[in-house]
């Protein structure tokens, strides 16, 4: 009986294969971010150029991570009031109406500028139903990955 012996040096085949795994990573992360950075929502743009990606390389994993560290980013992406997890309308805590302020509505006529914030109209509600989840990191994660992407929102 013929008899055939392999052995296998983990160590390099680990490096192979953390190498072409790393590339993957990378590749996916970056384009997930550039893909998150068209459809983040922008008023002044803080949110878009706010968002950040890292490779991180351990020794049995490699992870990829797209983030902002904004706080309301969040809220953007997963909805507020009757949209978030919450589901119920917004209303004041210490006072017994909202108060914010708001961009004109329409479009602008030529030369005219959208006003810097301090200088929009104000309105008062006594509550409000909050804004729909924009899930721009979830949504660009999904167009670039070659593989399944696991939603808990849906």
């Amino acid at each position: 009986m013929a008899r055939v012996t392999v052995t296998v040096n983990r160590l390099e085949l680990g490096r192979v294969l953390r190498g072409s795994a790393t590339r993957e990573v990378e590749r996916v992360t970056r384009e997930t971010w550039n893909g998150a950075r068209q459809r983040a929502p922008v008023d002044e743009g803080t949110l878009r150029a706010s968002l950040l990606y890292r490779v991180e390389t351990g020794r049995t994993r490699v992870t990829g991570t797209v983030w902002s560290p904004l706080q309301y980013a969040l809220y953007v992406h997963e909805g507020t009031g009757i949209y978030g997890p919450r589901r119920r309308v917004i209303t004041p805590r210490r006072h017994r109406f909202l108060r914010f302020e708001v961009k004109p509505g329409g479009p602008l006529r030529a030369g005219q500028r959208v006003p810097a914030r301090g200088n929009r109209r104000v309105v008062y509600a006594r509550f409000v139903r909050g804004t729909p989840p924009n899930r721009f990191l979830t949504d660009a994660l999904e167009e670039v990955s070659p593989y399944p992407v696991v939603r808990r929102d849906r």
